[in-house]
C-alpha cells in the first residue's frame, strides 16, 4: 500500500467510513508499528486514538483523561486484542457498560463497572475477575516477573490462575491479599468503614499494608473471612454467611442419619465444610441424631442438630463452639 493510499484509508477510518476489512488493515498496522511517527500518522494521530476508543467502547461511560496519542491507541488496541468480556462461559463476547482509562502510572489500566450487573474480565495470565457494579480495578499492561499486582476499589471475585513463581496480590486501601492460585472475594469500597475478604477455595494471606502494622494478618482457608475495621485498625476472623462444601459427600445418603451419635454427625459437617467445630466437655456423650440434612444450608443443618440434642452453638472467630445441657442419661 502506497503512502497516499494509506493516508486516504486513515482519513476514512477516522471518519468511520471504512469497511470491517479496512478496519483490520489499519488496526493491524498500528499493532505492528507501535512507535511509528511517519508523516502519514503525525497529522492524524490524536484522531486515530479517539476513533479507536469510540469504536471499541461505544456503549461505555468514559472519564475524561489526558493521555498521549500513542498511549490512547495502545490502550484501545489492547482492549481490542485481549480484554474480552462475558456474561457467562460460552456466551458470545461483548462490551458491556464499562469505563476504561489508562492511568499512566504503575497501576496501568483502570476498568470501572458502570452497569448494574457484575461483569467478567479475563486477565493476561488467565485469571478471571468478576467485577461488581460501582467497582474499579487497575492492573499493568503486563504483569512483572516476580508478582501479579492489581488494585481494587469496590468489590470483586477473583479466580486466580495458579503460578508459583508469581504471587497474585490484590491491593486495597489498607489491606493486601496474596495468593498463588485460588478463588476469593474482596470488598473494599471507598468511604466504607471496613474491608472484607472471603475465601471460596485454596488459601489466602491477608495482611495490613501499613508500615507500622507489624504482622497484623491472617491465613484464610475456605469458608473463612476477615473483616478489617479502618478506624480501629482491628482485623477480625470469622465464617462466611453461607459456607459451601469443601469436600462433597460421596452420596446424598451421607446426610441422612438414623440413631447416629451426634459427635459423628458434627464430625461429618466439620470435614465437609472445612470448619473447626469444638464441643464443650462431654455434653454429647449420650446424644443420638436422626434426620435428613440433605439440601440444607450448613447453618440450618447445625440448627437442627443442636435443637435435637439440646445444645447451642456460637461462633468464635473461624470456629464453632458447641455447649449446653445435652441429652439425659
Amino acid at each position: 500500500m502506497t503512502p497516499d493510499s494509506y493516508e486516504k484509508l486513515i482519513e476514512k477510518y477516522i471518519a468511520g467510513e471504512t469497511t470491517a476489512e479496512e478496519d483490520l488493515h489499519v488496526e493491524q498496522y498500528l499493532r505492528d508499528n507501535p512507535a511509528d511517527d511517519s508523516e502519514v500518522l503525525l497529522s492524524e494521530k490524536t484522531e486515530i486514538g479517539q476513533r479507536i476508543r469510540q469504536k471499541l467502547l461505544a456503549a461505555t461511560t468514559r472519564k475524561p483523561v489526558k493521555i498521549g496519542w500513542w498511549v490512547a491507541v495502545a490502550a484501545s488496541l489492547s482492549l481490542l486484542a485481549g480484554v474480552i468480556w462475558y456474561n457467562a462461559p460460552g456466551q458470545v463476547p461483548y462490551f458491556p457498560a464499562l469505563s476504561s482509562i489508562w492511568n499512566g502510572d504503575d497501576e496501568g489500566f483502570a476498568v470501572s463497572n458502570t452497569s448494574h450487573k457484575p461483569q467478567r474480565l479475563t486477565l493476561e495470565d488467565g485469571s478471571v475477575v468478576i467485577l461488581q457494579p460501582n467497582s474499579r480495578i487497575s492492573y499493568p499492561d503486563h504483569f512483572g516477573e516476580r508478582k501479579r499486582m492489581v488494585y481494587l476499589h469496590g468489590e470483586a471475585f477473583f479466580q486466580v490462575k495458579r503460578d508459583v513463581t508469581k504471587p497474585f496480590i490484590v491491593s486495597t486501601e489498607n489491606l493486601a491479599t496474596q495468593v498463588l492460585g485460588t478463588s476469593f472475594n474482596v470488598k473494599s469500597y471507598d468511604g466504607a468503614g471496613s474491608i472484607e475478604v472471603q475465601v471460596a477455595s485454596g488459601r489466602v494471606s491477608v495482611y495490613e499494608t501499613s508500615k507500622t502494622s507489624g504482622k497484623n494478618g491472617f491465613i484464610l482457608t475456605p469458608n473463612q473471612k476477615v473483616v478489617f475495621d479502618k478506624e480501629s485498625r482491628k482485623m477480625e476472623l470469622g465464617i462466611v454467611r453461607n459456607p459451601v462444601a469443601v469436600k462433597k459427600a460421596e452420596s446424598a445418603a451421607r446426610f441422612e442419619f438414623a440413631e447416629t451419635p451426634a459427635v459423628d454427625v458434627l464430625a461429618l459437617l466439620e470435614k465437609t465444610y472445612g470448619l473447626d467445630i469444638v464441643v464443650e466437655g462431654d455434653v454429647l456423650r449420650n446424644c443420638l441424631f436422626t434426620g435428613d440434612l440433605n439440601e440444607l444450608p450448613m447453618f440450618d443443618q447445625l440448627d437442627l442438630i443442636c435443637k435435637a440434642v439440646n445444645v447451642e452453638y456460637e461462633r468464635r472467630g473461624a470456629s464453632l463452639f458447641i455447649f449446653g445441657e445435652g441429652c439425659s442419661n
